[in-house]
């Protein structure tokens, strides 16, 4: 399987053109994140080792704000606001503070979402930590946004440009129709959720104007979000539009599908939940489908906010195995498909898509990234689906500023850690390499010997 300068020897090559520059790669991609005070270490060294622009945060009113803080909305009673303490989780505790320091320190973009309301707030009726919307009182609600980010932003120097507000979680999954989340909107018409983003939009405004609203993460089309956009003044209130989509299969047409109407009002999209119901994210099926629809997404240009960091107890049923890794029970060990999302978001984040050509059978994906003619890299991502072994595949670099390189490949499912390094030259820099079946691998070359 070693890297060889040689002629292919089954007539397959991949060519990447560097000097043809598509387009800039999406530039707020991540993960939904969790956290657990007892293991800060852990946590803050993942984020680093996955390296996600943004990380989306459930921010649970029935733990924020348990109780109404006072009768007035105008005044907030900070005693009435638990963003301090930890509040006990199976055992352990979760500080939101901590939380939210620790992605401030690691220059992330925060989203925070707001799936479910407090029972005292719910306009259904107080049915636990997952009393539905919409709000019984819309100045409450709004004091409740705006007295978060006024903390993120005033008490934790939170800079507010890498805040982003997610107000609306799913509203048509109707109540019963997946019986393994409770529902996230109840008894409601359209105005009340055109209200509830119009309240939303007018809190962030309030507490600094470069904080983004987006929405509306609908889980079974998009309608509601073109409704709001086209009839109801949307524009104006969302600065981006998300959406989530789940399949069974290796085929994620549909996720495409999904998220091209959005792309068409010319804000950014993120898909900020995704997976597989079939593979989850386990073992090498569920690794080898999040290294084939990555991506699909990146050359969509859609952001992919990966659906969860982490298994984590308390979770909807199922869904809790598209974590990247294990919880504590098993020791936070990592999947195949966490090696998947580091290896992407390290070599492929940030960088601008070129040209790169493939056998069909083949996904392949390419991004530069140039400092200068001197300092200059290049990372190309190739997914073989297939049960073939590519004996001897080729690959040629045309268009690199300088006529040598050093290679280094990555097995995206089982590690960060380079197999191999080589130096390579020539006016078109080729090399040759034994693709195994099932396989997702990334070959980056850089023009000097550190990137």
């Amino acid at each position: 399987m070693a890297v060889s300068p040689t002629t292919s020897t089954s007539g397959a090559t991949v060519i990447v053109d560097y000097d043809k520059v598509l387009e800039p790669g999406p530039r707020e991609y991540g993960t939904n994140g969790w956290w657990t005070d007892e293991d800060a270490g852990l946590w803050r060294a993942r984020y680093a080792e996955l390296a996600p622009r943004v990380v989306r945060v459930p921010l649970m009113q029935s733990f924020v704000e348990p109780v109404n803080d006072d009768s007035d909305p105008e005044h907030v009673n900070w005693a009435g606001f638990h963003l301090d303490e930890p509040l006990p989780w199976f055992g352990r505790t979760i500080t939101y503070r901590r939380c939210f320091e620790a992605l401030r320190d690691a220059d992330v973009t925060l989203m925070i979402h707001l799936p479910y309301l407090a029972g005292w707030l719910s306009a259904n009726g107080d049915t636990g930590p997952y009393s539905t919307y919409p709000p019984a009182d819309l100045a409450e609600y709004r004091e409740y946004i705006q007295a978060t980010l006024t903390y993120l932003v005033d008490t934790l120097d939170y800079p507010p440009q890498r805040i982003i507000l997610e107000p609306v979680n799913e509203p048509d999954l109707a109540c019963g129709q997946d019986p393994a989340v409770p529902c996230f909107w109840a008894n409601w018409e359209m105005a009340d959720l055109v209200a509830v983003v119009r309240a939303a939009h007018d809190a962030a405004q309030a507490v600094d104007p470069a904080i983004r609203v987006v929405g509306l993460s609908e889980c079974c089309g998009t309608e509601l979000t073109q409704a709001l956009l086209d009839d109801y003044g949307g524009e104006s209130l969302l600065d981006g539009l998300t959406y989530h989509r789940y399949v069974h299969s290796f085929d994620f047409s549909a996720g495409l599908d999904r998220g091209r109407p959005l792309q068409g009002y010319g804000k950014p999209v993120y898909i900020n939940e995704y997976g597989n119901t079939k593979y989850w994210s386990d073992g090498e099926e569920g690794a080898l489908w999040h290294s084939y629809v990555l991506p699909l997404l990146w050359q969509e240009g859609i952001n992919p906010v990966q659906f969860s960091m982490a298994e984590f107890p308390g979770m909807h049923q199922g869904y809790d195995r598209l974590g990247l890794f294990r919880d504590w029970s098993a020791e936070w060990q990592p999947k195949p498909a966490y090696w998947v999302y580091v290896n992407f978001y390290n070599h492929l984040g940030g960088t601008d898509l070129v040209a790169a050509s493939a056998p069909s059978e083949l996904l392949a994906l390419a991004g530069r990234r140039e400092v200068s003619k001197e300092e200059a890299g290049l990372a190309l991502w190739v997914v073989n689906l297939t049960k073939k072994v590519w004996d001897g595949l080729q690959f040629e670099v045309t268009g690199f500023p300088q006529n040598h390189g050093t290679l280094r490949v990555f097995d995206n499912l089982t590690g960060k850690d380079a197999l191999e390094t080589q130096q390579i030259e020539g006016e078109v820099l080729t090399f040759t390499y034994d693709l195994p079946a099932r396989s997702s691998f990334t070959f980056v070359i850089a023009s000097t010997t550190t990137e």
